[in-house]
């Protein structure tokens, strides 16, 4: 099968979902041609060879740190460029099948336009559910002009695609509910998924401190003021004094963290930037659990990857969520490898980290059945199967 993978920005320098899928596919014998906007020169452009795979890289500007309108602006443009680029390198190509995530919505044009082309089979897979996300959070207003416009892209892409896969159960009847012209068929269920590695999960010190990591993007949907606060709390009651928290990332909140910490003086919480990859993983490795968390705001279901980077070394979860995802069915009854809190409530939060704490001793084996379940249910294969049976129809 031949695979036109399509993303708004890749790297092979870094560990996501999507590198572990094209390294799947190629490792199935499938030929694999990967098109990407890069803020890194370093990159190159034109067609290149890279670990047996065809890329192409787009150069864009660093929105890291941009405002919104730019960022806006290099996304809508994003579109026209990756058309001339087919256009130009590969319009004689034939492929089989293409897939795409969202973010963005904006290529929606160019999944239309070689859909007709290359008469092959499209692939959606729906990470963001955009604009309403971006409406949840206030970025944008309901029914004004850049949400009408984007909604008439978000459309227009599901209208393109052949096949939407959804990140959960809860996703699929959202997407159902809210666009009723999708026919069933095109809506199924296509999970977050990793390459299983081996792991260490360190050892476990009942007599330490508990030490709560929170890690990745930090930014407005990751509701980390409500975090905060109830680390402010913990850092209050004597009994929770034996906790500790790491958050190590960076994002539009990274001010707003290290002002918080130091108005309040909290010394039960560091907080890095970033740190080399191995740095991170042995400061996973030596958490006791790993904590998700959402904005409050959300009306949609989210369902963040970064809780397979835990589940991978079997630590447990604690995840802190709007109700609308059914994340907290799956730590809690599914898994069982967590615990869960709703967003916004941090008096909630600091009561899930006196319960934690009460119950330590049984936080290894909540790592290991969520070590198992990731196996069995979020392996990469589990993606790769959903594609070929796309193709296959």
């Amino acid at each position: 099968m031949r695979v036109l993978f399509l993303f708004q920005t890749f790297s092979f320098k870094h560990s996501t979902i999507y590198l572990d899928l094209i390294r799947e596919m190629r490792d199935r014998g499938h030929e694999v041609t990967l098109i990407a906007g890069t803020s890194d020169v370093s990159d190159g452009s034109g067609i290149q060879t890279v670990e047996d795979m065809e890329v192409l890289f787009l150069q864009l500007p660093d929105q890291f740190g941009k405002g919104r309108i730019k960022k806006g602006l290099i996304q809508l443009t994003i579109g026209l460029q990756m058309k001339l680029m087919i256009k130009d390198l590969l319009w004689k190509r034939k492929f089989d099948l293409i897939a795409y995530p969202t973010p963005p919505v904006t290529l929606a044009g160019v999944v239309e336009k070689c859909h007709k082309h290359y008469r092959c089979i499209t692939y959606l897979m729906l990470k963001d559910i955009f604009p309403q996300n971006a409406v949840d959070l206030g970025m944008m207003k309901e029914n004004g002009l850049l949400h009408r416009y984007f909604r008439r892209m978000e459309k227009k892409l599901y209208a393109a695609s052949d096949r939407i896969g959804c990140m959960s159960e809860a996703n699929v009847q959202y997407v159902k509910e809210h666009n009723p012209e999708i026919p069933d068929r095109k809506l199924e269920y296509f999970p977050n998924t990793v390459r299983i590695k081996e792991y260490d999960p360190g050892t476990f010190r009942p007599g330490e401190a508990l030490h709560f990591m929170f890690g990745g993007n930090m930014g407005r949907p990751q509701g980390i003021p409500y975090l905060l606060e109830a680390v402010r709390i913990a850092s209050k009651d004597p009994e929770l004094s034996a906790i500790r928290f790491s958050f190590v990332g960076d994002g539009t909140e990274s001010r707003m963290i290290e002002d918080y910490i130091r108005k309040h003086g909290l010394e039960n919480i560091t907080y890095r930037h970033s740190c080399p990859r191995e740095e991170y993983e042995q400061l996973l490795s030596a958490t006791d659990i790993g904590i998700v968390s959402l904005s409050p705001e959300f009306t949609i279901p989210n369902y963040p990857s970064r809780i397979l980077s835990y589940m991978q070394i079997a630590k447990p979860v604690l995840c802190v969520t709007d109700p609308h995802t059914d994340m907290r069915q799956l730590v809690t009854e599914e898994a069982r490898c967590g615990y869960w809190a709703e967003s916004g409530n941090p008096e909630m939060l600091s009561e899930a980290f006196r319960e934690i704490l009460h119950q330590r001793e049984g936080l290894p084996e909540m790592g290991l059945r969520g070590r198992r379940y990731l196996e069995r249910y979020f392996s990469v294969g589990v993606s790769a199967d959903i594609l070929e049976r796309a193709y296959r129809g």
